[in-house]
């Protein structure tokens, strides 16, 4: 079923039939997380409660609807498919690539984590959508919570926390599709060497992330924006996200783009699998 929700996905963005449905969608989650976060929060326990209360509803109904429709299989893949298309965006990552107009020319590379590769590890992971809707729900009350100016030690100990819970599993896993989608061998010896550095923040998996990334590309790609550039210039070329050139944005979504059919091909396997 996981197969079919990709495949129908990725045909209806290409479509661009997504787009109102799932302004619908992104809509009212932003109403429902709203209720929860529109309270001035003065404590770190404050902002647990509003992670628990608010995915708790969430994970209740959707528990019960698979319980309700555990002997009518149609309707229950149906729904999911639905919810499926709601909560993973395929294609948006690419599509954002393709902004020359964007202030961090990097910033579809969290997109890609962000709203297909991490929702896509859920969906699979829990049942009934649980897991992709929820960890919707952490990234939007944190993005409320962050918009809110609240104590940078609150939000660090528990928004930034709650970020990293949610997604290093499935970021461990990307780093390693990624790593076989490129420079295998140097991106190894980078996670490697940042287990000295680990913390657990989420700005840590975003920067991690960052740089394996244009590891995985090889620093060679890097040459096809010096030439005209001065000796001194072109340190500052690798590092600036600003100076990035349309053939490395295209080395970088090649390497994403592979990374993400190696996880739906694994995801393939364990369909087909399951068929048996």
């Amino acid at each position: 079923m996981s197969l079919f929700a990709i495949i129908l996905t990725s045909f209806l963005e290409q479509r661009k039939l997504l787009s109102k449905i799932r302004a619908f969608f992104w809509k009212y989650l932003e109403v429902y997380v709203g209720y929860f976060t529109r309270k001035q929060i003065n404590t770190q326990r404050q902002l647990r409660m509003i992670y628990l209360f608010a995915s708790l509803p969430v994970f209740i109904v959707l528990f019960t609807i698979k319980l309700i429709l555990f002997n009518h299989q149609i309707i229950y893949n149906l729904l999911n498919i639905f919810l499926f298309v709601l909560t993973v965006q395929i294609l948006t990552w690419k599509n954002e690539s393709k902004d020359e107009t964007a202030a961090d020319k990097r910033s579809f590379i969290i997109t890609y984590a962000l709203k297909f590769f991490v929702p896509l590890f859920w969906f699979v992971a829990l049942p009934s959508a649980i897991g992709s809707i929820c960890f919707l729900l952490i990234v939007c009350i944190s993005a409320k919570i962050k918009a809110k100016n609240i104590d940078l030690i609150i939000y660090n100990v528990v928004a930034d926390k709650m970020l990293f819970y949610a997604s290093i599993i499935p970021y461990t896993i990307l780093f390693v599709f990624i790593a076989l989608a490129g420079d295998f061998e140097e991106v190894t010896h980078y996670v490697l060497e940042q287990k000295n550095n680990f913390t657990k923040s989420f700005y840590f998996l975003e920067n991690t992330l960052n740089d394996i990334v244009l590891i995985a590309i090889g620093k060679d790609k890097f040459q096809l924006g010096t030439k005209d550039l001065e000796t001194d210039e072109i340190e500052a070329f690798k590092l600036e996200e600003e100076h990035f050139t349309p053939e490395i944005t295209a080395y970088i979504v090649a390497v994403l783009y592979r990374a993400g059919l190696f996880f739906i091909g694994v995801i393939g396997l364990i369909c087909i699998a399951k068929l048996f």
